[in-house]
C-alpha cells in the first residue's frame, strides 16, 4: 500500500513539474486558448440547451470569458448566471474562470486563419519554428532528455502557428 502512494505522489510531482515547465515556455495565456475549443463544444451542456444555442464564448482573457449572446434577453440570463457559469467552466476546465462579461453579437463562430496541411488537415509549423523553440528550451533538459525537449519545442512552435501574436 505504501508502494502505491509513494508512486502516485512521485508521478503526481512529475507533472507538477512538466506543468511549470510548460508555463515556462509557452506564452501568457496560451493554456486559455488552448481550452476555449472544448469550452465551445461542451458550452451547451455548461450554460444549457437554450442559452448554449443563443450564445457562444468568444475568448478568456486573464480569468474573464467574454460571451456573444443573440439577443438582449440571452445576454441578460447569461449575466444572471455569470457566478455559477464561472464556477462550472473552472471546474470542467481547470482554469481560473472569474467573471463573464456577455455582450449582443454574433454567435457563429468565425473561422480562424490556421496553416494547414493539404493532406490532412494538420497545422505543420514550419521546421525552421521548431528549431528555434528547442533552442529556447534546449538548457531546462539534460542530453538524456532530448527527446522530450524536441516534443515540448513542437509543441511550441505549433502553438505559435495555431495562435500568432500570442
Amino acid at each position: 500500500m505504501k508502494g502505491r502512494n509513494r508512486n502516485s505522489r512521485g508521478r503526481s510531482r512529475g507533472y507538477d513539474r512538466v506543468g511549470a515547465l510548460l508555463q515556462s515556455v509557452l506564452p501568457r495565456g496560451a493554456e486559455e486558448k488552448l481550452a476555449l475549443p472544448e469550452l465551445r463544444k461542451e458550452w451547451e451542456v455548461i450554460a444549457g440547451t437554450v442559452l448554449g444555442k443563443k450564445s457562444l464564448p468568444l475568448e478568456i482573457d486573464k480569468g474573464v470569458l467574454l460571451v456573444s449572446a443573440e439577443t438582449p434577453a440571452a445576454a441578460k440570463a447569461l449575466s444572471m448566471r455569470a457566478g455559477t457559469l464561472a464556477k462550472k467552466i473552472s471546474a470542467m476546465t481547470g482554469l481560473k474562470i472569474l467573471s463573464l462579461k456577455v455582450i449582443v453579437g454574433n454567435v457563429t463562430a468565425a473561422p480562424k486563419k490556421i496553416i494547414l496541411s493539404p493532406r490532412r488537415g494538420k497545422i505543420i509549423p514550419p521546421r525552421e519554428d521548431v528549431q528555434k523553440a528547442l533552442e529556447e528550451v534546449r538548457g531546462k533538459f539534460t542530453p538524456e532528455r532530448e527527446q522530450v525537449a524536441r516534443r515540448l519545442a513542437s509543441l511550441m512552435a505549433f502553438y505559435r502557428a495555431r495562435f500568432p501574436g500570442h
